[in-house]
Protein backbone atom coordinates (compact mmCIF):
# COMPACT_ATOMS: atom_id res chain seq x y z
CA UNK A 1 0.00 0.00 0.00
CA UNK A 2 2.90 2.40 0.75
CA UNK A 3 4.23 2.27 -2.80
CA UNK A 4 0.71 2.45 -4.25
CA UNK A 5 -0.06 5.66 -2.35
CA UNK A 6 3.26 7.16 -3.41
CA UNK A 7 2.55 6.27 -7.05
CA UNK A 8 -0.81 8.03 -6.71
CA UNK A 9 0.93 11.04 -5.23
CA UNK A 10 3.39 11.06 -8.12
CA UNK A 11 0.57 10.95 -10.66
CA UNK A 12 -1.03 13.95 -8.94
CA UNK A 13 2.09 16.06 -9.63
CA UNK A 14 0.80 16.32 -13.21
CA UNK A 15 -2.14 18.35 -11.87
CA UNK A 16 0.23 21.02 -10.51
CA UNK A 17 1.16 23.71 -13.01
CA UNK A 18 3.38 26.08 -11.01
CA UNK A 19 7.05 24.99 -11.03
CA UNK A 20 7.61 25.95 -7.38
CA UNK A 21 4.79 23.74 -6.11
CA UNK A 22 5.88 20.93 -8.45
CA UNK A 23 9.37 21.09 -6.92
CA UNK A 24 8.01 21.08 -3.38
CA UNK A 25 5.65 18.18 -4.12
CA UNK A 26 8.42 16.10 -5.71
CA UNK A 27 10.63 16.73 -2.67
CA UNK A 28 7.92 15.44 -0.37
CA UNK A 29 7.38 12.30 -2.44
CA UNK A 30 11.13 11.67 -2.77
CA UNK A 31 11.58 11.70 1.02
CA UNK A 32 9.00 8.93 1.36
CA UNK A 33 10.38 6.95 -1.58
CA UNK A 34 13.86 6.93 -0.02
CA UNK A 35 13.01 3.98 2.20
CA UNK A 36 11.88 1.76 -0.67
CA UNK A 37 13.79 2.98 -3.76
CA UNK A 38 16.70 5.33 -3.14
CA UNK A 39 17.65 5.69 -6.81
CA UNK A 40 14.15 6.74 -7.72
CA UNK A 41 14.09 9.20 -4.84
CA UNK A 42 17.27 10.81 -6.20
CA UNK A 43 15.72 11.02 -9.68
CA UNK A 44 12.66 12.75 -8.24
CA UNK A 45 14.82 15.30 -6.46
CA UNK A 46 16.74 15.92 -9.67
CA UNK A 47 13.37 16.67 -11.29
CA UNK A 48 12.56 19.00 -8.39
CA UNK A 49 15.76 20.97 -9.05
CA UNK A 50 14.86 21.18 -12.75
CA UNK A 51 11.50 22.73 -11.85
CA UNK A 52 12.86 25.14 -9.24
CA UNK A 53 15.18 26.61 -11.88
CA UNK A 54 12.02 27.84 -13.62
CA UNK A 55 11.01 29.98 -10.62
CA UNK A 56 11.27 33.69 -11.46
CA UNK A 57 11.51 35.16 -7.93
CA UNK A 58 15.15 34.68 -6.76
CA UNK A 59 14.36 34.76 -3.03
CA UNK A 60 11.51 32.25 -3.37
CA UNK A 61 13.66 30.10 -5.64
CA UNK A 62 16.31 29.99 -2.92
CA UNK A 63 13.70 29.09 -0.31
CA UNK A 64 12.45 26.19 -2.44
CA UNK A 65 16.04 25.08 -3.05
CA UNK A 66 16.63 24.87 0.72
CA UNK A 67 13.56 22.63 1.00
CA UNK A 68 14.85 20.40 -1.79
CA UNK A 69 18.28 20.21 -0.14
CA UNK A 70 16.63 19.22 3.13
CA UNK A 71 14.88 16.39 1.31
CA UNK A 72 18.19 15.33 -0.26
CA UNK A 73 19.64 14.93 3.25
CA UNK A 74 17.20 12.07 3.90
CA UNK A 75 18.00 10.45 0.56
CA UNK A 76 21.69 11.06 -0.13
CA UNK A 77 23.64 13.23 2.29
CA UNK A 78 26.68 13.50 -0.01
CA UNK A 79 24.54 14.96 -2.79
CA UNK A 80 22.92 17.31 -0.28
CA UNK A 81 26.37 18.55 0.76
CA UNK A 82 27.33 19.25 -2.86
CA UNK A 83 24.21 21.41 -3.23
CA UNK A 84 24.90 23.22 0.03
CA UNK A 85 28.43 24.27 -0.94
CA UNK A 86 27.00 25.88 -4.09
CA UNK A 87 24.66 28.16 -2.10
CA UNK A 88 25.30 31.89 -2.72
CA UNK A 89 26.27 32.97 0.82
CA UNK A 90 28.16 31.61 3.81
CA UNK A 91 25.16 32.30 6.04
CA UNK A 92 22.89 30.22 3.82
CA UNK A 93 25.44 27.41 3.83
CA UNK A 94 25.57 27.44 7.63
CA UNK A 95 21.78 27.40 7.99
CA UNK A 96 21.46 24.55 5.45
CA UNK A 97 24.22 22.54 7.16
CA UNK A 98 22.70 22.95 10.62
CA UNK A 99 19.26 21.99 9.30
CA UNK A 100 20.86 18.88 7.83
CA UNK A 101 22.48 18.06 11.18
CA UNK A 102 19.09 17.66 12.85
CA UNK A 103 18.05 15.13 10.20
CA UNK A 104 21.32 13.21 10.16
CA UNK A 105 21.97 13.09 13.91
CA UNK A 106 19.69 10.11 14.51
CA UNK A 107 20.91 7.96 11.63
CA UNK A 108 24.37 9.13 10.51
CA UNK A 109 25.95 10.68 13.58
CA UNK A 110 29.49 10.88 12.19
CA UNK A 111 28.39 12.67 9.06
CA UNK A 112 26.14 14.95 11.09
CA UNK A 113 29.12 15.98 13.22
CA UNK A 114 31.16 16.58 10.08
CA UNK A 115 28.42 18.88 8.75
CA UNK A 116 28.27 20.72 12.06
CA UNK A 117 32.02 21.31 12.27
CA UNK A 118 31.96 22.70 8.75
CA UNK A 119 29.05 24.97 9.71
CA UNK A 120 31.00 26.24 12.71
CA UNK A 121 34.07 26.95 10.54
CA UNK A 122 32.01 28.86 7.99
CA UNK A 123 30.07 30.80 10.63
CA UNK A 124 33.20 32.03 12.37
CA UNK A 125 34.59 33.56 9.17
CA UNK A 126 31.47 35.51 8.15
CA UNK A 127 32.46 39.19 8.07
CA UNK A 128 29.05 40.84 8.53
CA UNK A 129 28.44 40.92 12.30
CA UNK A 130 24.68 40.43 12.17
CA UNK A 131 24.90 37.52 9.74
CA UNK A 132 27.74 35.96 11.76
CA UNK A 133 25.72 36.10 14.98
CA UNK A 134 22.73 34.49 13.26
CA UNK A 135 24.91 31.71 11.88
CA UNK A 136 26.64 31.09 15.22
CA UNK A 137 23.23 30.84 16.89
CA UNK A 138 22.23 28.10 14.44
CA UNK A 139 25.46 26.23 15.18
CA UNK A 140 24.93 26.47 18.94
CA UNK A 141 21.39 25.13 18.70
CA UNK A 142 22.45 22.25 16.42
CA UNK A 143 25.23 21.28 18.85
CA UNK A 144 22.60 20.13 21.34
CA UNK A 145 22.39 16.96 19.23
CA UNK A 146 25.89 16.06 20.43
CA UNK A 147 26.75 17.93 23.62
CA UNK A 148 24.21 20.05 25.46
CA UNK A 149 26.74 21.61 27.83
CA UNK A 150 29.00 22.69 24.98
CA UNK A 151 25.99 24.07 23.09
CA UNK A 152 25.15 26.29 26.07
CA UNK A 153 28.76 27.46 26.45
CA UNK A 154 28.92 28.24 22.73
CA UNK A 155 25.63 30.17 22.92
CA UNK A 156 26.88 32.27 25.83
CA UNK A 157 29.78 33.52 23.68
CA UNK A 158 27.41 35.12 21.16
CA UNK A 159 27.77 38.91 21.41
CA UNK A 160 24.29 40.00 20.30
CA UNK A 161 21.99 40.04 23.34
CA UNK A 162 18.93 39.16 21.25
CA UNK A 163 20.62 36.29 19.41
CA UNK A 164 22.19 34.95 22.62
CA UNK A 165 18.87 35.05 24.47
CA UNK A 166 16.98 33.46 21.57
CA UNK A 167 19.38 30.55 21.21
CA UNK A 168 19.45 29.94 24.98
CA UNK A 169 15.64 29.87 24.95
CA UNK A 170 15.70 27.50 21.96
CA UNK A 171 18.12 25.17 23.75
CA UNK A 172 15.87 25.36 26.81
CA UNK A 173 12.95 24.23 24.66
CA UNK A 174 14.98 21.22 23.48
CA UNK A 175 15.91 20.38 27.08
CA UNK A 176 12.24 20.28 28.12
CA UNK A 177 11.96 16.60 27.23
CA UNK A 178 15.10 15.50 29.07
CA UNK A 179 16.10 17.98 31.77
CA UNK A 180 13.37 20.32 33.03
CA UNK A 181 15.59 21.91 35.67
CA UNK A 182 18.19 22.91 33.06
CA UNK A 183 15.41 24.11 30.74
CA UNK A 184 14.00 26.33 33.48
CA UNK A 185 17.42 27.80 34.34
CA UNK A 186 18.22 28.56 30.71
CA UNK A 187 14.81 30.12 30.10
CA UNK A 188 15.29 32.35 33.12
CA UNK A 189 18.76 33.31 31.91
CA UNK A 190 17.27 34.25 28.54
CA UNK A 191 14.57 36.28 30.30
CA UNK A 192 17.17 38.24 32.27
CA UNK A 193 19.05 39.00 29.05
CA UNK A 194 15.78 40.10 27.42
CA UNK A 195 15.33 42.75 30.10
CA UNK A 196 18.59 44.37 28.90
CA UNK A 197 17.51 44.55 25.25
CA UNK A 198 16.57 48.08 24.16
CA UNK A 199 14.91 47.25 20.84
CA UNK A 200 11.22 46.60 21.58
CA UNK A 201 10.71 44.12 18.73
CA UNK A 202 13.75 42.07 19.73
CA UNK A 203 12.71 42.09 23.38
CA UNK A 204 9.21 40.90 22.45
CA UNK A 205 10.62 38.13 20.25
CA UNK A 206 12.82 36.79 23.04
CA UNK A 207 10.13 37.02 25.71
CA UNK A 208 7.67 35.13 23.50
CA UNK A 209 10.20 32.32 23.11
CA UNK A 210 10.87 32.24 26.86
CA UNK A 211 7.15 32.16 27.64
CA UNK A 212 6.76 29.18 25.29
CA UNK A 213 9.24 27.28 27.46
CA UNK A 214 8.14 28.45 30.89
CA UNK A 215 4.42 27.92 30.27
CA UNK A 216 5.15 24.20 30.58
CA UNK A 217 7.18 24.60 33.77
CA UNK A 218 6.05 27.66 35.72
CA UNK A 219 2.84 29.28 34.46
CA UNK A 220 2.92 32.13 36.96
CA UNK A 221 6.41 33.18 35.89
CA UNK A 222 5.35 32.82 32.25
CA UNK A 223 2.43 35.20 32.86
CA UNK A 224 4.75 37.73 34.55
CA UNK A 225 7.03 37.71 31.52
CA UNK A 226 4.14 37.83 29.05
CA UNK A 227 2.95 41.01 30.73
CA UNK A 228 6.35 42.59 30.08
CA UNK A 229 5.98 42.18 26.31
CA UNK A 230 5.68 45.74 24.94
CA UNK A 231 3.10 45.06 22.19
CA UNK A 232 -0.52 44.08 22.91
CA UNK A 233 -0.77 41.66 19.95
CA UNK A 234 2.44 39.84 20.92
CA UNK A 235 1.33 39.80 24.57
CA UNK A 236 -1.98 38.28 23.48
CA UNK A 237 -0.17 35.50 21.60
CA UNK A 238 2.03 34.78 24.63
CA UNK A 239 -0.99 34.60 26.95
CA UNK A 240 -2.72 32.21 24.55
CA UNK A 241 0.36 29.96 24.60
CA UNK A 242 0.14 29.81 28.40
CA UNK A 243 -3.57 29.07 28.12
CA UNK A 244 -2.79 26.16 25.80
CA UNK A 245 -0.52 24.65 28.46
CA UNK A 246 -3.40 24.88 30.96
CA UNK A 247 -6.28 23.61 28.79
CA UNK A 248 -6.25 20.05 30.13
CA UNK A 249 -5.82 20.58 33.85
CA UNK A 250 -6.96 24.18 34.57
CA UNK A 251 -9.74 24.92 32.11
CA UNK A 252 -11.18 27.98 33.85
CA UNK A 253 -7.79 29.62 34.19
CA UNK A 254 -7.09 28.89 30.52
CA UNK A 255 -10.43 30.44 29.53
CA UNK A 256 -9.68 33.55 31.58
CA UNK A 257 -6.28 33.99 29.92
CA UNK A 258 -7.85 33.60 26.48
CA UNK A 259 -10.47 36.24 27.23
CA UNK A 260 -7.68 38.56 28.37
CA UNK A 261 -5.81 37.81 25.14
CA UNK A 262 -8.90 38.53 23.03
CA UNK A 263 -9.41 41.87 24.77
CA UNK A 264 -5.79 42.82 24.02
CA UNK A 265 -6.00 41.72 20.39
CA UNK A 266 -9.18 43.67 19.78
CA UNK A 267 -7.41 46.90 20.77
CA UNK A 268 -4.72 46.45 18.11
CA UNK A 269 -5.15 48.97 15.29
CA UNK A 270 -2.93 47.33 12.68
CA UNK A 271 -5.24 44.90 10.83
CA UNK A 272 -2.58 42.30 10.03
CA UNK A 273 -1.16 42.25 13.54
CA UNK A 274 -4.64 42.00 15.00
CA UNK A 275 -5.55 39.18 12.60
CA UNK A 276 -2.37 37.28 13.42
CA UNK A 277 -3.08 37.52 17.15
CA UNK A 278 -6.71 36.46 16.75
CA UNK A 279 -5.61 33.52 14.63
CA UNK A 280 -3.27 32.30 17.40
CA UNK A 281 -5.93 32.77 20.06
CA UNK A 282 -8.58 30.95 17.99
CA UNK A 283 -6.33 27.91 17.54
CA UNK A 284 -6.00 27.58 21.32
CA UNK A 285 -9.66 28.36 21.95
CA UNK A 286 -10.54 25.40 19.70
CA UNK A 287 -9.10 23.07 22.34
CA UNK A 288 -11.77 24.30 24.75
CA UNK A 289 -14.69 25.42 22.59
CA UNK A 290 -14.68 24.85 18.82
CA UNK A 291 -17.83 26.94 18.06
CA UNK A 292 -16.42 29.87 20.07
CA UNK A 293 -13.13 29.55 18.20
CA UNK A 294 -14.97 29.60 14.86
CA UNK A 295 -16.88 32.74 15.93
CA UNK A 296 -13.59 34.36 16.84
CA UNK A 297 -12.16 33.52 13.42
CA UNK A 298 -15.19 35.10 11.76
CA UNK A 299 -14.31 38.40 13.46
CA UNK A 300 -11.14 38.57 11.35
CA UNK A 301 -11.88 40.98 8.53
CA UNK A 302 -9.13 39.96 6.13
CA UNK A 303 -10.29 36.88 4.20
CA UNK A 304 -6.86 35.28 3.96
CA UNK A 305 -6.23 35.54 7.70
CA UNK A 306 -9.77 34.27 8.38
CA UNK A 307 -9.24 31.22 6.19
CA UNK A 308 -5.88 30.50 7.83
CA UNK A 309 -7.49 30.75 11.26
CA UNK A 310 -10.29 28.38 10.26
CA UNK A 311 -7.68 25.96 8.94
CA UNK A 312 -5.90 26.00 12.30
CA UNK A 313 -9.21 25.39 14.09
CA UNK A 314 -9.99 22.45 11.81
CA UNK A 315 -6.61 20.88 12.62
CA UNK A 316 -7.45 21.02 16.34
CA UNK A 317 -11.08 19.95 15.86
CA UNK A 318 -9.95 16.91 13.85
CA UNK A 319 -8.34 15.55 17.01
CA UNK A 320 -11.60 16.00 18.93
CA UNK A 321 -14.53 15.36 16.58
CA UNK A 322 -14.05 14.43 12.92
CA UNK A 323 -17.61 15.32 11.90
CA UNK A 324 -17.32 18.85 13.30
CA UNK A 325 -13.93 19.25 11.64
CA UNK A 326 -15.39 18.24 8.26
CA UNK A 327 -18.28 20.68 8.64
CA UNK A 328 -15.86 23.51 9.42
CA UNK A 329 -13.56 22.60 6.53
CA UNK A 330 -16.44 22.87 4.07
CA UNK A 331 -16.99 26.46 5.21
CA UNK A 332 -13.51 27.52 4.16
CA UNK A 333 -13.96 29.32 0.85
CA UNK A 334 -10.31 29.36 -0.17
CA UNK A 335 -9.57 26.16 -2.11
CA UNK A 336 -5.97 25.78 -0.96
CA UNK A 337 -6.76 26.36 2.71
CA UNK A 338 -9.76 24.02 2.55
CA UNK A 339 -7.52 21.39 0.97
CA UNK A 340 -4.93 21.87 3.70
CA UNK A 341 -7.66 21.44 6.32
CA UNK A 342 -8.94 18.26 4.64
CA UNK A 343 -5.39 16.88 4.67
CA UNK A 344 -5.24 17.46 8.44
CA UNK A 345 -8.56 15.68 8.85
CA UNK A 346 -7.40 12.72 6.75
CA UNK A 347 -4.35 12.23 8.94
CA UNK A 348 -6.42 12.39 12.12
CA UNK A 349 -9.01 10.03 10.63
CA UNK A 350 -6.32 7.46 9.78
CA UNK A 351 -6.03 6.56 13.46
CA UNK A 352 -9.61 5.26 13.55
CA UNK A 353 -10.55 4.65 9.91
CA UNK A 354 -7.62 4.16 7.58
CA UNK A 355 -9.66 3.35 4.48
CA UNK A 356 -11.88 6.37 5.09
CA UNK A 357 -8.78 8.54 5.48
CA UNK A 358 -7.33 7.35 2.16
CA UNK A 359 -10.67 7.91 0.45
CA UNK A 360 -10.79 11.46 1.83
CA UNK A 361 -7.18 12.16 0.83
CA UNK A 362 -7.91 11.11 -2.75
CA UNK A 363 -10.76 13.66 -2.90
CA UNK A 364 -8.71 16.65 -1.74
CA UNK A 365 -9.20 19.22 -4.53
CA UNK A 366 -5.80 20.92 -4.47
CA UNK A 367 -3.16 18.55 -5.89
CA UNK A 368 -0.33 19.70 -3.60
CA UNK A 369 -2.28 18.99 -0.41
CA UNK A 370 -3.60 15.74 -1.89
CA UNK A 371 0.02 14.70 -2.42
CA UNK A 372 0.95 15.79 1.08
CA UNK A 373 -1.84 13.71 2.61
CA UNK A 374 -1.07 10.62 0.49
CA UNK A 375 2.62 10.84 1.42
CA UNK A 376 1.89 11.09 5.14
CA UNK A 377 -0.62 8.23 4.96
CA UNK A 378 1.97 6.10 3.16
CA UNK A 379 4.31 6.66 6.10
CA UNK A 380 1.70 5.22 8.46
CA UNK A 381 1.60 1.92 6.56
CA UNK A 382 2.86 -1.08 8.55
Amino acid sequence: MKSQLLEEALQAVRDIHAPDWKALALSKIAEKFAAIDKNRAVDLLDDAIRFLRQIDDPSWQLSVLLTVINAFVSVDADLAYRLIVELPSETMKVLALTDAVERLALTEKAMALQFLKEAKRLAQRIKDAESREKALSAVAEAWVNFDGDYAVQFARRIHSLAERAMVLASIARIFLSSNEAAASDLAEEAAQIAMKIHDAEEKAMVLEEVVEVLCRLNQQRAIELANKIPFPDRKAVALSAIAQALTERERKRAEALLEQAIALAQKVKDKDRQASALRSIAAVMARLDVPRAAQLAQQIRDLNWRHWALGDIVAVAAELDLSIALQLAEKIEDLEERSSALADIALAMARVDREGAIHLARRIPDAFYRIQALCELSEQDP
